[in-house]
């Protein structure tokens, strides 16, 4: 069934779409309403998602969606990197048939980072029958060596290894192979990297914007993606101060780890975009070895798109 846009509606926020002919020659009305931003481009109406909230629809239709999972919060005290959430599906959009009624869509929580106790994992974000895992949390100083598997896997600390991917456009975190440096949480085109030469590991690459759709910038969407070219990066692994170096964020917002060199003052980076992981904190390398927290991950998305 090939949709249009009706004129005249005059309903802010809300899209009337008309059917040349149904199956008996009848026209059909298809409105949808809802959304954090609300953005026509390349011949598309795009409804974003950011924080939890109903996508209403009157009549029957298709739309297409993509779920990001939220990032997960890295570990304090030299510990691992959380990992990235899931981008669903594995490419392009879901169809997804919808009618008359309220649609739920859940934005997962980026996990919080570690401020001394285990970091959380992210949340899982769904709309209908598609939902996106959160990242892995990172490893986590006197709780347990090993990241944690997610949508990406957590990095993993002092031996330990990274956690499993789970979902579409996710991978491992990073392994710990060394003492007092630790493993980047995955990102969703890279595994976190693992520990090499006493410097922690990176967190794995996110994805580019244009990657997932040519529509998608800044530009067009000055809210949603404000500062963003990409999406989904993984947290650097944390480490000990001194010889030791905290691993670098992923590309397209994961948090960077922390050394903990200048105690009390330096902290593990958060995510900074969708799905995208935090760094693990560092320690001091000198008495009294004070730590620093864990960054906390980025929440998820979803993407709500028609043709217009």
């Amino acid at each position: 069934m090939t949709l249009s846009r009706a004129t005249g509606s005059g309903l802010t926020g809300k899209s009337y779409l008309r059917s040349l002919l149904d199956a008996s020659g009848n026209p059909v009305f298809f409105a949808l309403s809802g959304g954090d931003e609300i953005v026509t481009v390349g011949g598309y109406e795009y409804r974003m998602f950011t924080s939890t909230g109903t996508l209403t629809v009157t009549g029957s239709g298709t739309i297409e969606a993509i779920a990001i999972g939220g990032g997960g919060g890295g570990g304090s005290v030299n510990s691992g990197g959380g990992g990235a959430g899931a981008i669903e599906p594995a490419s392009g959009y879901q169809s997804l048939s919808v009618s008359t009624g309220s649609v739920t869509v859940t934005i997962g929580a980026g996990g919080a980072g570690s401020t001394g106790s285990d970091p959380s994992s992210g949340g899982t974000t769904s709309i209908s029958t598609l939902s996106a895992n959160g990242g892995g949390k990172g490893s986590q100083n006197f709780i347990t060596n090993n990241g944690s598997t997610g949508g990406s896997g957590g990095g993993g600390r002092n031996g330990g290894s990274g956690g499993g991917a789970s979902g579409s456009n996710t991978n491992s975190g990073g392994t710990s192979t060394e003492a007092f440096v630790s493993g980047g949480g995955g990102g969703a085109t890279a595994a976190g990297g693992s520990t090499s030469g006493g410097t922690g590991g990176a967190g794995g690459a996110g994805k580019a914007l244009s990657s997932i759709d040519s529509n998608l910038s800044s530009t067009d969407f000055p809210v949603t993606f404000a500062g963003m070219t990409g999406v989904c990066g993984g947290g650097g692994g944390g480490a000990r101060g001194g010889p030791s170096t905290a691993g670098a964020g992923g590309t397209y917002g994961g948090g960077v780890g922390d050394n903990g060199s200048s105690w009390p003052t330096d902290l593990a980076g958060n995510g900074s975009s969708y799905g995208s992981g935090g760094g693990g904190g560092g320690q001091d390398n000198v008495s009294p070895y004070g730590g620093t927290d864990g960054g906390s991950g980025y929440g998820g998305l979803v993407i709500v798109r028609v043709a217009v």
